[in-house]
C-alpha cells in the first residue's frame, strides 16, 4: 500500500540510527562479496546525502552519493519527458570503470554502484535489485511499483496447490477469473513443469501475466501487473528458496497436510507488501 507523504518522510529520518546503518552496510558488504570487481556502493537519500556506503580507499562516498541522487533524478526526468515511466535501472559505460544506479521509494532513495569493466553486468544488474529490495525491507518503505504482486500461488511440482495468497487492497482480478486462473496453473504445472525441463516463464491469462519460479521441490507462480518480469522472479525465488530452507525435510515426501508448513506465511507475505 502506498505510505502518505508524510509518513515515507519521518521513515527516511531514521536513516542515522545507528542500528539502521549498521544492518545497511551489511547489505552492500554482502553484495561486493557476490560481485566481482565492485570498486563503491553508497545508499543516497534525495537530497544527494549519504545513508550507507561500502567503498574502498579513494573513492569518495560523499561524492558518489551525489551523484547517485542527480543520475536518478535526472533519468527520471528524461522518460517523464517522453511520458513515459522512469527507469528502474541506469547503467553509464565510462572508459575506466561503470557507474550503475537504482532508485527506489518513489525516488528518496537511491542505490548507486562504481564497478569495474570487467564485472558482469548482466548479474551486476539483477544483484543490484536484490540488494536494493533487502534496503528497502529493513527501512520499511516500498521497494516496487505501486501494482506489485496480487496473486501467488505456491504448489508442489505436482501441481497440488500448497497455499494461496491475495492481496485483497490492491487486486482487482474477479473471484470466477481467480478460478480459472488457478485451473490453468495447475494443469500447466502438472503438464510442463513437472516432467520437462522447459524454460518458460511467463504465462497470460485474459490481461495479467503469470510468472513462474521453480523451485528444487516447488513452483511458485505469481501474478502481476505492470511490473518487470525480471523484479518478479527474484522476489519470488528469494521466498521460494527461504520456504524450501525451512521445510526441506518436509516437501520430498510431503502428503498433502498443510500443517506442516506451520509458519510458511512468513516467508511470503512480505512479497505481497513489497
Amino acid at each position: 500500500m502506498q505510505r502518505s507523504e508524510s509518513r515515507r518522510k519521518a521513515e527516511l529520518s531514521t536513516f542515522s540510527d545507528e542500528g539502521i546503518e549498521g544492518q545497511l552496510e551489511k547489505i552492500l558488504l554482502g553484495f561486493r562479496q557476490k560481485i566481482h570487481g565492485i570498486l563503491g556502493s553508497v545508499i543516497a537519500d534525495s537530497n544527494g546525502l549519504t545513508v550507507a556506503s561500502d567503498v574502498k580507499g579513494g573513492v569518495s562516498s560523499s561524492v558518489l552519493s551525489a551523484m547517485s541522487t542527480l543520475i536518478a533524478q535526472s533519468g527520471a526526468r528524461v522518460f517523464e519527458n517522453i511520458q513515459m515511466h522512469g527507469p528502474t535501472f541506469i547503467i553509464m559505460d565510462g572508459d575506466q570503470a561503470n557507474v550503475a544506479v537504482v532508485q527506489f521509494a518513489e525516488g528518496d532513495v537511491s542505490l548507486l554502484t562504481l564497478v569495474d569493466r570487467s564485472a558482469n553486468l548482466g548479474v551486476l544488474k539483477i544483484e543490484m535489485k536484490r540488494t536494493a529490495s533487502k534496503v528497502a525491507e529493513a527501512l520499511g518503505i516500498a521497494f516496487g511499483t505501486t501494482a506489485g504482486i496480487s496473486e501467488l500461488f505456491i504448489m508442489a511440482k505436482s501441481g497440488i496447490l500448497i497455499r494461496h495468497y491475495s492481496d485483497s487492497l490492491r487486486t482487482d482480478i474477479d473471484r470466477d477469473v481467480l478460478s480459472g486462473m488457478l485451473v490453468a496453473v495447475q494443469e500447466f504445472v502438472q503438464q510442463t513443469l513437472a516432467s520437462k525441463t522447459g524454460t518458460l516463464d511467463e504465462l497470460r491469462y485474459g490481461t495479467y501475466t503469470i510468472h513462474f519460479v521453480r523451485g528444487t521441490h516447488t513452483v511458485a507462480a505469481a501474478v502481476a501487473k505492470d511490473l518487470d518480469a525480471e523484479h518478479v522472479r527474484y522476489l519470488v525465488s528469494d521466498a521460494l528458496q527461504d520456504f524450501e530452507d525451512r521445510y526441506g525435510a518436509i516437501l520430498p515426501s510431503w502428503g498433502g497436510d498443510i500443517v506442516e508448513f506451520r509458519g510458511m506465511d512468513e516467508c511470503f507475505e512480505k512479497i505481497l507488501r513489497s
